[in-house]
């Protein structure tokens, strides 16, 4: 899981950058990173691993979403 959430994290950072370059398809790009993230939070939640990093990466995620589809 730990290599997941990075890899997200990586991707949620990405999609800030572009959100502050004002560059095209945030909101395709913010809708895909909310479906990955609560993808991971899922086969965690099967695996019964923790969910604590990635519920964030979540939350910031929905969060990002809100402020590029305003």
């Amino acid at each position: 899981m730990e290599t997941t959430a990075n890899q997200l994290s990586y991707y949620l950072i990405d999609l800030m950058k572009s959100y502050i370059k004002k560059e095209d398809l945030l909101s395709e790009k913010s809708s895909e990173i909310v479906l990955q993230i609560g993808t991971a939070i899922d086969r965690a939640k099967v695996a019964n691993q923790p969910t604590a990093e990635l519920e964030y990466l979540y939350e910031t995620a929905l969060w990002l979403k809100g402020e590029i589809e305003q």
